[in-house]
C-alpha cells in the first residue's frame, strides 16, 4: 500500500531522521513501518 513517494511515509521517516520520533512510535498501519524503517536505513527521503 505504502511506498517511498507516500506522503505518510515522507512525514514519517522525515521525523524520524530529525529526532522528533521514533522508529517505534510509527503505525501498525499495512506496510507503512517497513518502508520508513528502508528509508531511514537507507539515509534517503525527498520531501
Amino acid at each position: 500500500m505504502f511506498n517511498e513517494n507516500s506522503i505518510v511515509v515522507k512525514v514519517w521517516a522525515d521525523a524520524v531522521l530529525k529526532g522528533d520520533k521514533e522508529l517505534n512510535d510509527v503505525p501498525n498501519l499495512s506496510n507503512l513501518i517497513a518502508v520508513v524503517t528502508a528509508i531511514v536505513e537507507g539515509g534517503e527521503i525527498n520531501v
